[in-house]
């Protein structure tokens, strides 16, 4: 069955959906009026989900209403992103966005979806991506990688969840190409198996997210060679950034969770969410939350986050002609 195929089918149910259940229009003064959903692309239990709970329970409160959070795994995304696409552009509908779908709308799922099928809502929080070795690896510095890949001429095993052109093999190439060395990307389903395989020595450095890694850290089990940010990560604070040790590095290529509604909800409803939103996320249960899972707050209103979108829209682009892919 065709991915063209299956989501024709997924859009069709989706509509059947809203036809049969959508409320008649209604202004801002009256809405929230009903539940509101949020679709995420994933199963239960990951990153994205958990973040699309504890924001439901810290936004419930807020806007008086019930917070449903729906999980909609499959085609890389494209069955989220139809359901969330085809929806009734009312406020009751929302998606939570990562990184991995701009790669899709550039790769699996070109001319399915541009990021004008949506409304950017807010964007909630980034991860950024790091470069760690095991704690008895000789290197103790990325200097230190990048001189002796240099220096042996061979090129070296970095591992990370996701194939080529997944989003963490690409902040790996961004990183690498920036210090002008190549890599050999190996893949694994899980970013558990990327530890386990660099603590095993299998792979010479790993690729991954501080909420996987702090524990590690701590336990002086791995070392984190470079983060791809601004700043250093609060949970990390020991883990420095590219930008500090020389590296010209665009640091917007980091894992990002936020919300999009399907295109053409009313300004004056975007910004009552939006508002609504940032209420939520400053709550003390979300922000324990946030320190627990090593995530950066960053939150980003709608035009804000939809001029953010456009420029990872582009970076993407960047991004996958480093990983070979473009």
């Amino acid at each position: 069955m065709s991915l063209q195929f299956l989501l024709r089918g997924v859009s069709f149910a989706a509509s059947l959906i809203l036809v049969t259940g959508a409320a008649s229009a209604e202004d801002a003064a009256t809405w929230p009026s009903k539940a509101i959903e949020i679709v995420i692309p994933n199963g239960p239990g990951g990153p994205t989900d958990i973040l699309a709970r504890s924001l439901a329970r810290a936004a419930e409160p807020v806007f008086g209403q019930e917070v449903v959070v729906i999980n909609k795994p499959g085609g890389g995304s494209a069955t989220q992103m139809t359901i969330v696409k085809a929806a009734k552009p009312d406020g009751y509908t929302l998606g939570v966005n990562t990184l991995t779908q701009f790669t899709a709308m550039k790769t699996n799922l070109e001319g399915l979806f541009t990021i004008e099928d949506f409304d950017w809502i807010a964007m909630l929080q980034q991860d950024s991506y790091m470069l760690f070795v095991s704690a008895d690896s000789p290197y103790q510095t990325f200097d230190d990688f990048v001189a002796d890949v240099k220096a042996s001429g061979e090129v070296p095993n970095v591992g990370g969840f996701g194939s080529i052109g997944s989003v963490s093999n690409v902040a790996s190439e961004l990183a690498t190409n920036a210090a002008g060395i190549d890599i050999n990307w190996v893949s694994y389903n899980k970013t558990a198996d990327t530890i386990t395989n660099v603590l095993g020595g299998h792979v010479d450095v790993g690729s991954a997210n501080a909420g996987s890694l702090r524990e590690f850290v701590e336990a002086g089990r791995v070392r984190v060679l470079g983060v791809l940010a601004d700043q250093r990560n609060p949970s990390l604070p020991d883990a420095p950034t590219y930008s500090e040790m020389g590296y010209d590095v665009d640091t917007d290529w980091q894992q990002i969770r936020g919300l999009v509604a399907p295109a053409g909800v009313p300004d004056e409803i975007k910004q009552k969410l939006a508002a609504g939103l940032q209420e939520a996320v400053n709550s003390p249960e979300f922000k324990q939350y946030e320190a627990m899972a090593g995530v950066a707050p960053r939150f980003l209103g709608p035009d804000e986050y939809e001029a953010f979108a456009r420029k990872l829209d582009a970076l993407a682009v960047k991004g996958l002609k480093a990983a070979g892919i473009k």
